[in-house]
């Protein structure tokens, strides 16, 4: 079995995504979706949304197994929103998405990037930390993610303003898939959002829609709430220098 990915480098990474129909984020409602692979990468998985009876919090939960990649998996709720959801709700309007596939490879060369997967489910707006902030200001958060080949995830945090009646209009996304079958995350190819990372550390692995199955009272839990706001160039580029730090040690390391 590989070697799990050191703890400085957990939560850059992951993610799945959600959509369905558009329809309102009804307090209480619970949203279920099966989770299908990008890029080549084996898995499988689901996801279920539950909303609490007020209308204010949203337990997410993910199950993912197979997963190619034994390293860090960052997994976000994604959406094309053209406002700032730290304006909410007046800030803008969110447009339905969907999720990628390969005829989006626009340059044709076999691996699905985070940039040629944005144009379908667009950007971060909750961060599926396991812990802390859940904003999209967490995107890269460092040792706040999954890491490993599977994922068991719930977490009951606060829904976005903006979010609230547009539940249908969103996604996850998990982060991270081994796109070269190298067994690791040392691809050749360079990440679409740093070229000091391997492709593989960022590259979409699986994306799911949910739809709206069942209404009513949902208990919800302790858990983390989501500040709204974009996502933090300052934050995000903190993150992605921390695990190429990770990536150049296990690069040596494996050298030596």
């Amino acid at each position: 079995m590989k070697k799990i990915m050191t703890s400085a480098a957990i939560g850059a990474l992951g993610v799945f995504a959600l959509a369905g129909p558009a329809m309102a984020a009804h307090e209480g409602s619970v949203y279920e979706g099966t989770l299908t692979e990008l890029n080549n990468s084996g898995a499988t998985g689901d996801a279920t949304i539950e909303v609490s009876q007020d209308g204010e919090q949203m337990t997410v939960s993910v199950n993912a197994a197979s997963l190619d990649l034994d390293f860090v998996h960052a997994m976000h709720i994604h959406g094309i929103y053209d406002g700032d959801l730290s304006d909410a709700p007046d800030a803008g309007t969110f447009s339905a998405s969907s999720c990628p596939d390969f005829s989006d490879d626009a340059n044709g060369d076999g691996v699905l990037t985070v940039a040629e997967g944005a144009g379908k489910y667009g950007g971060v707006l909750v961060s599926l930390t396991t812990e802390g902030d859940t904003s999209a200001d967490s995107a890269l958060a460092i040792e706040r993610f999954p890491a490993g080949t599977s994922v068991d995830y719930s977490r009951t945090i606060d829904i976005p303003e903006a979010m609230k009646d547009e539940l249908g209009k969103v996604h996850v996304v998990v982060h991270g898939s081994d796109t070269d079958d190298s067994g690791d995350e040392t691809a050749e190819l360079a990440s679409s959002l740093n070229p000091d990372l391997p492709v593989d550390a960022t590259a979409p692995a699986l994306c799911g829609t949910l739809t709206a199955t069942s209404a009513g009272a949902v208990q919800t839990g302790a858990g983390g709430t989501a500040t709204d706001g974009g996502l933090n160039t300052a934050a995000a580029a903190a993150g992605l220098a921390a695990l190429a730090g990770v990536v150049a040690l296990r690069r040596r390391g494996a050298q030596a």
